[in-house]
């Protein structure tokens, strides 16, 4: 329901228009000392007036604009006040009504100056892509990639831009030969594929199980013992007892904080903190009755993450390796600005000043801390590096909850697309296919709607080839239909009527 009057319309936009404007500009301000890069500036302005309009509810205001043909505010993160500008001087025109002097040379040829600018990064990070799609595709590499060539051929072939290196598994010999096996597929087919190494970061895992059980899996209200002790045993007479890799983390649980293993798929709270670790009580299964326990399995600590360094021993000493061989590097769980700050300085420390900002950096939003200082994250990262963002919706629904992901995924694409910053649609999409060669019809949709990001991550499975071919065929269609939040209506076949 419209709830202005036409003048009151038009007043409330222009009160708008300033408020974003000079909110916008005093956050750019206390940017704009540490941005270094003279090609961010633009984007870091629009990025600052988009935030400034999001700090406020515009619901009424886009309905009450929809009588008179005006949506255009539900679409504008890449172009914020150039859209807002356009809709008052429509609006104006419309009711025959004076507007401000600074939008009556509005230039329509500055349109598309914030898509161009997310275009010309994306392919800066991602490398060129067909013309008939919009997202690359990244492909987790499994380790048969060091000795399988035809693989590595097979997957570039078939649509893969990127090649993604997971430094959680493996060693650098695997990576050099997984390397050595891009670039000669590379010559062979004519195509570039980008080359990106997660470094592993802070994920905690059981390192080891001890167990009086033959095949160990717990129930709802059943107990396990978890320590970072190296000698294993049954600690006060549980007959689950896990290791924690992590071991500085064991000493901040506190009675009551939640524990997942698994990727959630087994929920437990601490019920006990002793001396040797902490005692856990399973109190949600994910599927079934029982969940079962193994090693290497992730562990989760929704409330306590955010306390453990940005990079772990091993992330130095793969270090020098991945800065020298990877087209993109992923930081893992990065949680606040600061983080990026410390990767910076091992950067420099390794490659020295100017070769580290030359370098590509993908933080991978995987914790809530992560989403909430998202904006500060990004403008730390792109103010020296070319930077992009990885949904990682994996450890992100684990920590955030699986039904605060479907929000979170969306304000992700939102605040990256207005700070002109590239994004990684990442984890299970497709993921039954490429383990089975079917997949299931919900996955399908995933993959549809992912297309709205720059980048579509698959991970390994024996059907991948086929899932990296089913995923450009999906992406290659859904260009005709969106881009971003905006629908693109070509004629339909269905529209036609039977005579």
């Amino acid at each position: 329901m419209n709830m202005y009057r036409n003048y009151q319309l038009l007043e409330k936009l222009i009160r708008l228009r300033e408020e974003v404007y000079q909110e916008g500009l005093e956050t750019y301000k206390e940017w704009e000392k540490e941005i270094e890069r003279e090609d961010y500036k633009e984007s870091a302005l629009n990025f600052a007036y988009y935030l400034a309009l999001r700090r406020r509810d515009i619901r009424s205001l886009q309905e009450a604009l929809v009588p008179y043909g005006l949506s255009s505010l539900g679409r504008l993160e890449s172009r914020t006040i150039y859209n807002i500008d356009a809709v008052i001087k429509t609006l104006a025109i419309l009711l025959n009504k004076d507007y401000p002097e600074e939008i009556k040379n509005l230039n329509t040829d500055s349109y598309l100056d914030g898509d161009i600018l997310l275009q010309e990064k994306n392919i800066k990070i991602f490398g060129s892509k067909p013309s008939n799609r919009y997202s690359s595709i990244m492909v987790t590499l499994p380790t048969e990639a060091a000795e399988k060539y035809s693989l590595v051929r097979d997957l570039i072939a078939a649509g893969m831009n990127t090649a993604r290196i997971n430094c959680s598994h493996d060693n650098q010999k695997f990576w050099s030969k997984m390397i050595k096996n891009i670039r000669k597929a590379e010559k062979e087919l004519g195509k570039e594929c980008k080359i990106s190494m997660d470094i592993a970061g802070p994920k905690t895992r059981i390192d080891a199980i001890y167990t009086t059980k033959m095949k160990p899996s717990v129930q709802v209200g059943e107990k396990l013992f978890l320590t970072g002790k190296k000698e294993l045993k049954s600690y006060y007479d549980y007959d689950i007892v896990l290791r924690c890799g992590t071991v500085e983390i064991l000493d901040l649980l506190k009675t009551e904080d939640p524990v997942l293993i698994d990727d959630g798929m087994i929920e437990t709270k601490v019920a006990e903190v002793k001396e040797e670790g902490v005692v856990l009580e399973v109190v949600k299964l994910m599927s079934g009755k029982k969940g079962k326990i193994r090693a290497e399995k992730g562990l989760n600590f929704p409330k306590t993450n955010q306390s453990l360094p940005i990079l772990t021993e091993k992330d130095l000493e793969d270090l020098e390796f991945v800065l020298k061989n990877a087209d993109i590097i992923g930081l893992s769980f990065v949680r606040t600005p600061e983080d990026i700050d410390v990767f910076h300085k091992e950067m420099v420390r390794v490659l020295g000043e100017e070769e580290a900002r030359g370098k590509v950096i993908m933080a991978k939003i995987e914790t809530v801390d992560g989403v909430n200082n998202l904006p500060e994250i990004i403008v730390k990262g792109a103010s020296r590096n070319l930077f992009c963002v990885m949904i990682a919706r994996g450890d992100l629904a684990v920590e955030a909850g699986y039904l605060r992901l479907s929000e979170l995924q969306e304000e992700i694409l939102w605040i990256c697309e207005a700070a002109h910053i590239p994004v990684v649609w990442a984890t299970e999409i497709l993921r039954n296919m490429a383990k089975t060669g079917i997949p299931t019809r919900a996955e399908i949709t995933d993959a549809a709607m992912g297309g709205r990001a720059d980048c579509m991550m698959l991970n390994k499975g024996e059907y991948i080839v086929d899932t990296v071919k089913a995923l450009d065929d999906i992406l290659v269609r859904m260009k005709s239909h969106q881009y971003k939040k905006t629908h693109q209506l070509r004629a339909l076949s269905i529209a036609e009527l039977e005579e």
